[in-house]
């Protein structure tokens, strides 16, 4: 993905929910920003290995089937350039006070969006989502050492709830849980 940032101020964005057709591209920007977030901070075999067992056309083709799950796509002037991955109705590890509360599995864009305002786009249409179904907290897990990703989610009215482990290949990473509440 190669985006402009001189013209995303006049860019079209748009959200939508993926279908099968877009399994091959949303393999890719998945790997992709993946890998663009976290290869300078992580070996190379770690990376391989999860990019390995969780990304791939397969492995997006059963995720956007199943119906636990939602994806949704960012769009910048036709080409993906984000997504967000909800899982409906599973709880954390940590206790929190929620009749139904539902996942953000994966949020990633492509480096280009960041600082854009696509993420703000991507984040409100997560909770336009969330709200469809009966979800009161939406949660997620973020590496503690992601500070950008953290002050992101923390502008977004999410907060610190618990921790769990994230494996990352052969590394057991601390993953922070931050939860907020949909009103």
């Amino acid at each position: 993905m190669n985006f402009d940032r001189s013209k995303t101020s006049k860019a079209i964005t748009r959200v939508r929910v993926a279908t099968i057709d877009d399994a091959d591209d949303l393999a890719k920007v998945a790997e992709k920003t993946f890998r663009d977030a976290y290869t300078s901070v992580n070996s190379a075999a770690d990376m391989n290995a999860h990019c390995t067992q969780y990304f791939g056309r397969a492995q997006q083709s059963l995720e956007i089937l199943d119906q636990t799950q939602t994806i949704l796509l960012l769009e910048r002037d036709g080409r993906l350039g984000g997504f967000a991955q909800l899982c409906w109705d599973k709880a954390p590890s940590c206790d929190i006070q929620a009749k139904w509360p539902s996942e953000i599995l994966r949020f990633y864009l492509d480096q280009p969006l960041h600082g854009t305002g696509a993420a703000q786009a991507l984040m409100q249409s997560v909770f336009e989502e969330a709200k469809k179904t009966d979800t009161d907290v939406l949660w997620l897990g973020v590496w503690e050492k992601n500070f950008r990703a953290l002050a992101f989610y923390r502008q977004q009215s999410f907060l610190e709830v618990g921790e769990h482990t994230f494996q990352l290949g052969a590394d057991r990473q601390r993953d922070l849980i931050l939860a907020t509440a949909l009103t």
